[in-house]
């Protein structure tokens, strides 16, 4: 009986080692697969209603990407934390629930849906997450199961434990912008980190001052919408990143593009005291007295380009 009770206390042991073993970040169609039928596995469909509701992955639930943004004027900045709680525990979620995130796989931009929806899980202090890579677009690709089922999920009582190592604010940019072992990562494309260009909610051009340009799409498959590997990430990081730095802050237009390069950089390639700033420019080139900025136009240029706005 003895022997019996050891045996049964270490297979319960391990049955709990198992269940919050750490989890990859990125699945594969074929990894998540087999995974489907773990009734502690909840695949989180972010892709609009009718896409959803259209085909799915069997037992994914919908959480539409909109519903994890801010208003349209800053849609990077976070959900009231009452309404990310109730969106958690909506979908079943808790600390022993390996959450998998799937976008629609299209472009190496939507893979920032993704990447900001598992961003916001783990700054809701949620750590059992992974990204299906290459979306729905790879799930089909490899001709799996779909259907049309909308599960019925018990809700949970997870309450959020915020995780702050995630998240970097207007004030701890301003604090680390001349700070040498910092480094400020603007995930844009070039022609936005130059000045070239603008998105609709920055009120001007231009970059953070100091900051340094690694485009989202550097961290792709060449011809593929599907991220690079944990080892390729990681080569790629030390060739932009020869020398570790103290604190590591993601940016780029609303927070989706930086959630890219967060991920990367954070989750992939293992970098320490890596942080985004979810708000980005939309936030910091809007504020009533100017922010430290580099790469701006001219004030002439500015106003041409607004004059070009206004008639076409």
């Amino acid at each position: 009986m003895k022997r019996l009770f050891i045996a049964t206390t270490l297979l319960l042991a391990t049955a709990a080692a198992t269940a919050h073993a750490s989890v990859s970040p990125i699945l594969s169609p074929q990894e998540l697969k087999p995974l489907l039928s773990n009734t502690q596995v909840r695949v989180i469909d972010i892709r609009p209603p009718a896409d959803y509701e259209k085909n799915h992955i069997p037992g994914a639930v919908s959480a539409p990407y909109s519903s994890w943004r801010g208003p349209a004027h800053n849609p990077g900045k976070l959900p009231e934390l009452t309404e990310l709680a109730k969106q958690v525990q909506k979908l079943g979620l808790d600390e022993d629930t390996h959450a998998v995130v799937v976008s629609t796989g299209e472009t190496t931009t939507d893979f920032g849906a993704a990447a900001r929806v598992y961003w916001t899980l783990k700054y809701l202090g949620l750590e059992r997450l992974s990204v299906l890579n290459g979306g729905m677009q790879s799930w089909a690709k490899a001709g799996l199961p779909q259907d049309q089922e909308q599960p019925k999920v018990t809700a949970s009582a997870y309450e959020p434990i915020l995780n702050l190592h995630v998240l970097a604010t207007q004030a701890d940019i301003l604090a680390q912008i001349d700070n040498p072992k910092a480094l400020l990562v603007d995930a844009r494309p070039t022609a936005f980190f130059e000045g070239k260009t603008k998105a609709p909610t920055a009120s001007t051009p231009g970059t953070i001052r100091n900051a340094v340009n690694i485009a989202h799409s550097v961290w792709f498959k060449p011809d593929s919408n599907e991220i690079v590997s944990a080892d390729e990430a990681r080569k790629i990081a030390a060739e932009r990143f020869p020398e570790l730095v103290d604190d590591t802050i993601a940016f780029c237009n609303t927070g989706h593009w930086a959630a890219t390069d967060w991920f990367a950089l954070s989750e992939l390639a293992g970098l320490p005291n890596v942080r985004m700033y979810p708000e980005s420019l939309a936030d910091w080139t809007n504020t009533a007295e100017a922010l430290p900025m580099d790469n701006m136009p001219g004030r002439g240029a500015q106003l041409l380009e607004k004059l070009k706005n206004v008639f076409n």
